[in-house]
């Protein structure tokens, strides 16, 4: 089972962050949800009673806000027919605010979405005590028991943040980061975002629970989410994490499950069980074919803790991918950044995952002049990505590269990585006689019939020059280390490079060329059967632009293949250093230092001795993480 946890104590912030102050955001560095006072005794649920929400009981929190001091209302919306609480009394609320200079809090119920907070647009109205601030679980008493009524009725609590002088002060709204329906997540703030707006689709479930009371409460409900791909090698068991929610009063310990109509029931047990009204994940095991194929499947819970499941909707879907050969990937992962991009993350990805991290940094944010590293839109594939700093894994979604889809973008690389490639892939590269082009070859080799596309990508490592144009933004120089986390030291207040803007700074994994040109990639698809051998080289011209060509480190310089499978996806991805580097050559790529030229004689030796070898082989790199990796990824 996955857990999320927030990490990263709560941290005081030097400056209001007014690039995302008028717009609901996440908070852009994590905090902790701990309380800062010691919790009461808490509402016990009596008979026919229980706490409910669309936000589960979960440490899976984070903050949304607007950067700066306002008047915030956050509400959910309970429809009349509600299968928890349709018919039901609420009798308390219960949410959390966590942020130190939060004053004025409300609990209100109202039949439509409140202009002001008041008796005439409300039902009714409580006030919460100040000394009740600071908490994970703020629970107030209604007035007086409210009957939900058929037309539904919103649900919320209001409150004002006096001054940003931490990161909860400037994203106090709690939610759980879920694929959520509409009307789970309504807020709005005074003086930046006046009007209501619905961001359930884009945050997630607001961390808010009713005291519920009714004759009965519906049990064993579970409802399994669709889980995407599983794979396995023929005629043995994948591995499948399935997400379920559980929407019964009961937590949940065990499941019974069937795959299509075959009959055979499948049991999994769920430790720590699942609580009510919350979501979780189970492991279990799938059986594979016994032939190579992929096919669509569907995974219905028949049974919950022993009895019968009376959930609407039992089924989820998945396909069931079974291979001849489970072939390991490493994982594409495009970054959209550039030098005025200031909060850019460190390379947490490259340093966990090594040579199965094919990273490419897209310098395409700031234009030439502010950029030396700057490629110009129709030279790399289109990437659908436009702010900074955003980044599609294997071609994915677009998410963001330090949180990921949901708190951690190692958890989605992981999960990138899990997936088997579907075709071996090998790729080699060599310079020139000039060292002024890059001739790139690759070979593969697919597990199933298809159209292919190969697109080649140079990459460069430690870029570094003079000037504006090589200026690093820097919006963690605001901060210290001990508030947002070691990883940042370096960029941080009093760190090696706790400047804003960073200059002298070193980049890595830059792109620098690509076999697109004007536009469009310059590699010819090839329709190919499964088990069927293929091979393709092409010439990839180094860059021109004096300023990135004179920073070129021609010992760092990477060729990355990627092989795109008839539907889109990324087949596999393969990485390697360009061989047989002659620092002799007349390129005027690069002037060494004497002492640099040394080092590159010695590899020359070293070059010409094993140069036949080289040629055709795939590298295998293995490179020590260097710490204070700034914008790429």
């Amino acid at each position: 089972m996955r857990k999320i946890f927030t990490l990263i104590a709560m941290f005081a912030t030097v400056g209001v962050l007014s690039m995302q102050a008028q717009v609901f955001q996440k908070a852009p560095v994590k905090f902790t949800t701990t309380a800062l006072r010691t919790q009461r005794a808490a509402i016990q649920p009596g008979a026919n009673q229980t706490w409910w929400g669309y936000a589960g009981s979960t440490n899976e929190l984070t903050g949304v806000g607007v950067g700066q001091a306002d008047t915030y209302h956050c509400a959910i919306f309970i429809p009349g027919n509600h299968s928890v609480a349709g018919g039901k009394t609420i009798h308390a609320v219960r949410f959390g605010l966590v942020s130190p200079n939060a004053k004025d809090a409300k609990v209100w119920i109202a039949k439509s979405k409140p202009t002001t907070i008041n008796a005439t647009n409300c039902l009714q109205v409580v006030d919460v005590p100040q000394s009740e601030l600071g908490s994970l679980n703020i629970e107030v008493p209604l007035n007086e028991p409210y009957a939900i009524p058929a037309e539904g009725v919103y649900v919320g609590y209001s409150f004002t943040i006096s001054k940003v002088q931490y990161s909860a002060d400037g994203y106090p709204i709690l939610l759980e980061p879920e694929s959520s329906s509409s009307n789970t997540l309504l807020i709005k703030a005074d003086n930046t975002v006046p009007n209501w707006s619905d961001e359930s689709s884009n945050f997630g479930y607001l961390f808010l629970h009713v005291l519920l009371e009714g004759d009965s409460f519906a049990d064993n409900i579970v409802t399994p989410r669709d889980f995407g791909s599983v794979y396995a090698e023929v005629s043995n068991n994948a591995t499948a994490t399935i997400k379920i929610d559980n929407q019964g009063v009961s937590p949940v310990s065990s499941i019974n499950f069937v795959i299509g109509n075959d009959g055979q029931e499948f049991h999994a047990d769920i430790n720590p069980a699942i609580p009510a009204y919350s979501r979780g994940y189970i492991g279990t095991v799938i059986p594979a074919e016994s032939e190579q194929s992929i096919k669509n499947k569907t995974l219905t819970i028949t049974k919950v803790n022993g009895n019968d499941n009376n959930a609407d909707d039992k089924t989820a879907s998945f396909t069931l991918y079974s291979l001849s050969e489970i072939i390991s990937r490493s994982a594409l992962v495009e970054q959209y950044t550039g030098t005025g991009c200031g909060w850019c993350p460190m390379a947490k990805m490259r340093a966990a995952f090594g040579n199965r991290f094919a990273g490419v940094a897209i310098h395409q944010y700031s234009n030439q002049s502010s950029d030396a590293m700057y490629i110009d839109r129709n030279s790399y594939a289109k990437h659908g990505m436009n702010g900074a700093p955003s980044a599609r894994i294997n071609r994915g979604e677009v998410v963001d590269p330090y949180y990921g889809s949901d708190s951690d973008v190692l958890l989605d690389l992981e999960a990138a990585l899990a997936i088997p490639a579907m075709a071996n892939l090998q790729v080699s590269g060599t310079f020139d006689e000039t060292n002024t082009k890059v001739d790139a070859n690759a070979k593969f080799s697919p597990l199933f019939d298809g159209t292919y596309k190969l697109e080649f990508v140079l990459i460069a490592d430690g870029l570094k020059g003079s000037g504006k144009d090589w200026n690093q933004t820097n919006y963690y120089a605001q901060y210290t280390a001990s508030q947002v986390g070691e990883e940042f030291a370096d960029v941080c207040s009093g760190g090696k490079y706790g400047t804003n803007p960073i200059q002298g700074y070193t980049f890595n994994d830059v792109a620098i060329a690509s076999s697109y040109v004007s536009g469009s990639n310059q590699i010819s698809a090839q329709t190919l059967t499964a088990g069927e051998n293929a091979e393709v080289s092409y010439t990839l011209n180094l860059p021109t632009y004096a300023k990135l060509k004179n920073a070129l480190q021609m010992d760092q310089i990477y060729v990355i293949a990627v092989l795109i499978a008839s539907d889109g996806s990324v087949a596999n991805v393969a990485k390697v250093k360009v061989a047989d580097y002659d620092p002799t050559a007349i390129s005027g790529i690069h002037t060494a230092t004497a002492t640099e030229a040394a080092r590159y004689n010695q590899g020359l030796w070293q070059s010409s001795c094993l140069q036949l070898l080289r040629r055709r082989r795939l590298q295998t790199l293995r490179r020590r993480y260097q710490g204070g990796l700034w914008c790429p990824i």
